[in-house]
């Protein structure tokens, strides 16, 4: 275990510091404990996400649902927006460690995690998991999502993008997402406010 933080730089908008950090959790700085949970800044799908989020979040205040939360670093991160959010993970041991997090990040009062999914609609709904869960959870995902919301899937490859794409229509009236790469790694992205037609 090094006694030096990892310090990933996710422009525009946040900072990511794994391990010893003694210094103040600035706005955009989310600081995370050493774990093996999913979530650290460093896969290009989580750093799609950040960027997503620090891009599309309402200003101003908005709800987040974080499904597979892993360490976190989503809903802090919508919590340095500004934002509320709640993440949802089936691992127990994954809910402990990001609400660690939460307060060492300065954003315990705005964020929660639970095993179990949250009644209500959202503004924002980001799930940065893989293909086979963002297919089966389809309808529940769509189902949080509000009439207007913004929903950010990740965790693909370019070779699962019309599966996913084909899945979700049926739930979102049709609508098409934008398309992010970054190297092997694609995020979507539908902003619903923006395109009121398919």
């Amino acid at each position: 275990m090094s006694d030096r933080p990892t310090i990933v730089e996710v422009p525009p908008r946040f900072r990511v510091v794994t391990g010893p950090w003694d210094a103040e959790a600035d706005e955009r700085t989310i600081v995370l404990g050493p774990s093996h949970a999913f979530g650290d800044g460093r896969h290009e799908s989580t750093r799609m996400c950040l960027q997503a989020l620090a891009a599309f979040a309402p200003r101003g205040g908005f709800r987040l649902l974080d499904v597979g939360s892993g360490t976190g670093i989503l809903s802090i991160a919508a919590a340095k927006l500004g934002g509320e959010a709640i993440g949802v993970d089936i691992d127990a041991a994954a809910i402990a460690i990001s609400a660690e997090n939460a307060r060492r990040s300065a954003v315990e009062a705005r964020v929660r995690f639970a095993t179990t999914w949250p009644d209500g609609s959202f503004d924002i709904v980001v799930a940065n998991i893989l293909r086979d869960v963002l297919t089966e959870l389809a309808p529940l995902i769509a189902a949080r999502l509000a009439p207007l919301g913004t929903l950010i899937l990740s965790g693909l490859v370019s070779t699962d993008v019309p599966e996913i794409v084909a899945r979700y229509a049926p739930h979102l009236a049709g609508r098409r997402p934008e398309i992010f790469e970054r190297g092997a790694w694609r995020t979507l992205v539908w902003r619903l406010a923006d395109r009121r037609g398919p």
